[in-house]
């Protein structure tokens, strides 16, 4: 047919090409990205609206790539951060029970014989470390009803007023619980330390040695019903 006619020489009609343009935009807008919008046509207005919604197209894809490739890089990393979370709740977990573990070897609780603890105090003792040995001992002596404690304070350098009112305190606590507290290995320049604070440590039984601690002990047993103890 001639171009007279209406004809445009075996072509698509220019009606069939916009109506598949307008259904490619259509697919487009729905979030089809696998439409194609067909063989390219003539080289006219039309040609040049299909080429640029071809590119179009393909740019749609390529973003989507993207977004795909952002959204999976998203989900790694909130699994990652899921897995920090975990492994830093373990991590605290055994990160307190080894605090703990440090706190029981700070303060042992040796039961010399049935009715007698000891508490021997090794390096540096602060206020916290102090409460943490009132409270251990206090609750051994309950549990074990032992009749006398040793508080051995040979391994200890130096100690301040505030921990001598606390030891003191805590020799008297003990003594309210039915025990004898007796504190041994006390240096001369700690004790000098403590007279010069003012913390006054003669109405607590004191000995040099553990060994006379220990004599002791066993010298007030003798004649006396030996009394349930145990530490659990």
């Amino acid at each position: 047919m001639s171009s007279s006619g209406g004809s445009w020489s075996g072509a698509a009609v220019p009606g069939d090409r916009v109506q598949a343009i307008l259904g490619y935009i259509d697919r487009l807008k729905q979030g089809d990205l696998d439409a194609e919008l067909g063989a390219p046509g003539a080289g006219d207005d039309l040609g040049a609206i299909e080429e640029a919604l071809r590119e179009l197209g393909a740019a749609l894809r390529d973003r989507e790539e993207l977004v795909q490739v952002a959204q999976g890089a998203a989900a790694a990393n909130l699994r990652r951060l899921d897995d920090l979370a975990q492994e830093l709740s373990r991590t605290r977990e055994i990160n307190q029970e080894q605090q703990e573990t440090i706190r029981t070897l700070s303060t042992p609780l040796i039961q010399v014989w049935e009715g007698v603890l000891m508490m021997p105090v090794l390096g540096a003792v602060d206020l916290r470390r102090a409460e943490e040995m009132m409270q251990a001992l206090l609750g051994a002596v309950a549990r074990t009803q032992c009749r006398a404690v040793i508080i051995d304070l040979t391994g200890v350098e130096s100690i301040d007023a505030a921990l001598g009112g606390l030891l003191l305190s805590l020799v008297r606590a003990v003594e309210l619980l039915g025990a004898r507290g007796i504190i041994v290995g006390i240096r001369p320049e700690v004790a000098r330390g403590l007279l010069g604070d003012g913390v006054d440590i003669s109405r607590v039984a004191t000995l040099s040695r553990l060994r006379d601690a220990l004599v002791l002990c066993m010298d007030q047993a003798q004649g006396r019903p030996a009394l349930r103890s145990s530490l659990r």
